[in-house]
């Protein structure tokens, strides 16, 4: 049996793990004021990187989870429970660029009028504060089928299905084009033409405002719904305006 470490490092520490990324096999977790990371492999890189990490703390995981700190051979506590996520899925949705959808609002060559039918809305854009009141207060199940993604304006595109109770513009989608919640598209061709009038790949969205506007956003740039990505989403915002005060 391969035997585990385990890293824990102070929240606030979360730039210092991109160079982790990249590699297989490693999990994340995390408590009110730590992160934790956990993996089977360890080879000298690996080591290395572990150990470069400010206020970082290597353990040795035991049976029955006990953890013991490097160099020593008396458990320390235990490896806290939690939601284990790999750190690829995870990363990105904090620190990586792509999570910050460049909006485009050029003109289209379709218009769109008001719709004489109604269908359920399955994409809303609203505010990231609105959105961070809401996961604030809703369990983790009832996130986990959504998708999201934040621009530089902080207007997050929640994508999926049930929509939250949440104030903002309501699209309904249809393979991956989605007109806003009570309009429709003339002429009424198929929305399989309109994927490809605007080139759209698989999980590709395209948002179509009743203003004529349209905005792209890429499979790559929407990630999973939960507290913790909408948290660190918040910060990454809040360390960007500070110099500007």
């Amino acid at each position: 049996m391969k035997q585990q470490w385990v890293l824990r490092l102070p929240v606030e520490n979360v730039a210092t793990l991109g160079h982790l990324r990249l590699i297989p096999g490693i999990q994340v977790a995390e408590s009110p004021s730590h992160l934790w990371l956990r993996g089977s492999q360890m080879d000298e890189r690996l080591s290395r990187l572990l150990r470069s990490i400010p206020d970082g703390e290597i353990f040795t995981l035991m049976e029955e989870q006990q953890l013991v700190p490097a160099g020593k051979h008396v458990p320390q506590g235990y490896l806290p429970t939690g939601e284990w996520t790999p750190i690829q899925a995870w990363y990105s949705v904090q620190l990586e660029k792509s999570s910050l959808a460049g909006i485009s609002t050029e003109r289209i060559a379709l218009e769109l009028k008001r719709s004489q039918t109604t269908q359920p809305a399955n994409v809303v854009v609203t505010s990231l504060v609105q959105l961070s009141e809401f996961v604030s207060h809703c369990a983790q199940v009832r996130l986990a089928p959504l998708l999201y993604v934040v621009d530089a304006q902080q207007r997050a595109v929640i994508y999926g299905s049930p929509l939250p109770p949440i104030e903002g513009t309501h699209f309904c989608e249809s393979k991956g084009v989605a007109v806003e919640a009570g309009w429709t598209w003339t002429p009424p061709v198929n929305a399989e033409v309109l994927r490809d009038l605007f080139q759209l790949s698989k999980g590709d969205l395209v948002l179509l405002h009743s203003d004529q506007s349209r905005e792209v956003i890429r499979a790559d740039q929407f990630v999973r719904l939960s507290r913790s990505s909408v948290r660190l989403s918040l910060q990454q915002f809040v360390k960007t305006s500070e110099p500007n005060f």
